[in-house]
């Protein structure tokens, strides 16, 4: 079992393994209308990526996994921060859960809201950047309403990046920075932490 890198509320990042390719792949496959990809994935997919991430250092992603169990953590989901740009200091946010709980409201609410603290901590207080960001669809209007609540704020619009069903799709760019962490940080440990 890997260490945990973060942990807050009851969920904790570990290090990305090798054996989670497989149930990763189902949930992102599952999910496919509210990410980039845009084809079905196989397990070749799956193992270039794996082997992509490990050797790029303008990435790092997570195993999401429940720390409350005994044991062994279950994993529910991954994330990271994606994108890093060092010379311009900022990061994109990525996130998925098991396509199980992502149906769950209030649990993919308490998720959510604890993975971003932990990724504002590992882009902010580790790779000191100035700003994390996201891309979210448009029709995503839960998950928009959480990443507002944690305390990013709406950036911009772009046109057109995704069809689903013969419908374009706008994307929502939502950001947070450095300077506004502090702050957050105290608001969300107050407002999560058990």
């Amino acid at each position: 079992m890997s260490e945990a890198i973060y942990n807050f509320n009851n969920r904790c990042l570990a290090p990305m393994e090798k054996e989670y390719l497989s149930r990763i792949k189902d949930w992102r496959n599952a999910q496919i209308e509210v990410l980039r990809q845009t084809k079905l994935l196989t397990d070749h997919d799956q193992e270039e990526w794996f082997r992509r991430i490990s050797h790029d250092d303008r990435q790092v992603v997570f195993a999401i996994k429940e720390s409350d169990t005994r044991n062994d953590p279950l994993l529910i989901g991954y994330c990271g921060i994606t994108n890093i740009d060092f010379q311009e200091s900022k990061g994109e946010i990525s996130f998925l859960m098991d396509d199980k709980r992502a149906k769950n409201d209030k649990l993919y609410r308490e998720d959510f809201l604890s993975v971003l603290y932990m990724l504002c901590l590992d882009g902010f207080e580790r790779f000191k950047l100035d700003k994390l960001y996201t891309e979210t669809y448009i029709f995503r209007v839960y998950h928009i309403a959480i990443l507002e609540k944690f305390g990013l704020q709406k950036n911009g619009i772009l046109k057109d990046r995704k069809i689903i069903n013969e419908r374009h799709w706008d994307s929502v760019i939502h950001f947070i920075s450095n300077d506004e962490w502090a702050e957050i940080k105290r608001r969300i440990r107050s407002e999560l932490e058990k």
